[in-house]
């Protein structure tokens, strides 16, 4: 998966939203530690290991 794409398109509202699971994690979080735009991404934990993440929304900036 390319997650840099998704987490761009997340932040440009061409993705609602995207799930990691645990076993994906490792992979994400090589891309994540660099994005850029960490602070326009939330991520909200769920049971089982399973994240989801949205774009935050304006008000919350």
């Amino acid at each position: 998966m390319d997650y840099n794409q998704m987490l761009d398109q997340l932040r440009s509202g061409e993705l609602n939203q995207f799930i990691v699971t645990s076993e994906e994690f490792p992979d994400f979080y090589t891309v994540w530690r660099d994005y850029p735009y960490q602070n326009a991404v939330k991520g909200t934990a769920e049971r089982g290991g399973i994240i989801t993440y949205t774009a935050k929304s304006d008000e919350a900036s």
